[in-house]
């Protein structure tokens, strides 16, 4: 897949009041990239992309969705949530 234009936010999940964890579709170095990543209030109250995350080419979208469905199995049949 060729570089994305500008980034797309596809998902985005409150973490606590002050942090939010975002799924994003964007470019790194002329390619496509899946970004997971914290994000968290600066002084001015925008939000700022954190360390913590993981970012990972497109090719490797499918093994990780299949291991994150395996995961939330396992999770669900010990009654973790």
């Amino acid at each position: 897949m060729n570089a994305i234009p500008e980034p797309v936010t596809i998902a985005e999940c409150p973490r606590n009041s002050r942090e939010t964890m975002r799924v994003r579709l964007d470019t790194y170095q002329g390619r496509a990239v899946v970004d997971c990543r914290s994000w968290y209030a600066g002084p001015d109250g925008a939000f700022c992309p954190g360390r913590s995350g993981l970012t990972l080419g497109v090719k490797h979208l499918p093994a990780l969705a299949s291991a994150l469905a395996l995961a939330l199995e396992e999770v669900r049949a010990r009654g973790l949530t």
